[in-house]
């Protein structure tokens, strides 16, 4: 990590870029750190700054050899205030990290509705993984509000072996604009979920081939965006983001994407989109190298002009632009050493030229 500029309290890193290290940059903060494999962000009304964190092994666990699932209960939400109070509000949630791949999966994504801290939780074991749960009191276990394995096992149909598979990996979400219930994009079947904070799920949409679903955002169209990873192997530009209609059907509104793995869209309408992979995929699909932020301007009813105005990002896998512009990204989300994951923001990128953003942002952690 660059050592230009830093400064600590109250345990949030704040680093500034000063002219003496590259004088066209934009400032950006870290704004949280020490996080074991950061996933989706949120801001609630008062703003509080809240972030899914996948987890890690446990201390003093070892990886199993062979083709295995490591598990552990280290799963956490960590919340910054904005006064700069940190606190983790939740812990001991399912962690998966699967040996073949490296991929881990544990809570997945965080939203506010009505004042309640509402979570995703991704692919594992136990009774709060593959759900949405409600946070209402820290202190307490929270509510299983929706149980998505177990709406798998109902919904799930035998293939030509007469074998079923039982998949289920639910990645990111956002509120519904009834209020009533959240848009879920499962990376493991190629469906958008709709899960009622009642516990009802129903598919809201599904796209052929199990494409692997990853982040969503609403545009300002109203419509849901979600981003498609693409298929295995994830080849440089099979990713798109797809637009959602009401009635399910989708159709492509940017396309030629590498593994884009979330979205959002700032106050003049255009869209970012945050590349796990920035354009080079190599043998190994999930261990390309750095990735980056693009952005697309708007143009009639669609977008176009891509632009880079971030990149060399490690491992990033969730972005959040707020209501003034500031955009929020979750590095080191994967494939990381614990502790290694930060939360950064950055100010100004909407008025600068490319050529004057950040060429490389540092991808050491600690």
């Amino acid at each position: 990590m660059s050592r230009c500029a830093r400064s600590v309290a109250l345990g949030v890193v704040v680093l500034m870029v000063a002219s003496a290290c590259t004088s066209a940059s934009p400032e950006y903060e870290i704004v949280l750190d020490g996080l074991n494999e950061p996933r989706g962000l949120s801001i609630s009304t008062d703003g509080t700054l809240c972030v899914a964190e996948a987890g890690t092994l446990a201390d003093g666990q070892t990886v199993e050899e062979g083709p295995t699932a490591n598990r552990a209960n280290t799963g956490s939400v960590t919340c910054v205030d904005s006064a700069g109070t940190r606190e983790r509000i939740i812990t001991q949630l399912p962690y998966v990290l699967y040996n073949i791949t490296g991929v881990t999966t544990g809570p997945a994504d965080v939203v506010e509705i009505d004042g309640d801290i509402y979570l995703l939780t991704g692919e594992g074991e136990g009774n709060l993984a593959r759900s949405l749960l409600r946070i209402v009191d820290p202190s307490s276990p929270p509510d299983d509000v929706a149980d998505f394995l177990a709406f798998a096992v109902e919904t799930a149909e035998p293939d030509f072996l007469d074998e079923i598979d039982i998949i289920s990996n639910p990645f990111a979400m956002i509120l519904d604009r009834s209020g009533t219930r959240v848009l879920v994009t499962d990376g493991a079947t190629g469906r958008v979920l709709a899960a009622g904070l009642d516990g009802e799920i129903r598919v809201f949409s599904e796209v052929p081939g199990h494409e692997v679903l990853t982040g969503i955002a609403r545009g300002p169209d109203g419509s849901p965006y979600v981003a498609s990873f693409s298929q295995l192997p994830h080849a440089e530009g099979d990713g798109a983001v797809l637009r959602l209609q009401s009635d399910g059907s989708f159709d492509i509104a940017v396309d030629d994407l590498t593994t884009p793995i979330d979205l959002g869209f700032d106050s003049s309408g255009r869209m970012y989109v945050l590349e796990f992979i920035d354009g080079t995929v190599s043998s190994d699909p999930y261990r390309g190298k750095t990735g980056q932020l693009v952005r697309f301007d708007v143009e009639g009813a669609g977008w176009a002009g891509r632009q880079v105005v971030v990149k060399n990002l490690p491992f990033p896998t969730a972005l959040l632009v707020d209501d003034t512009d500031r955009i929020y990204i979750s590095v080191h989300g994967a494939f990381s050493a614990p502790g290694a994951g930060l939360v950064v923001r950055f100010d100004g990128l909407s008025a600068r030229p490319a050529d004057e953003l950040p060429s490389q942002f540092a991808e050491e952690s600690t």
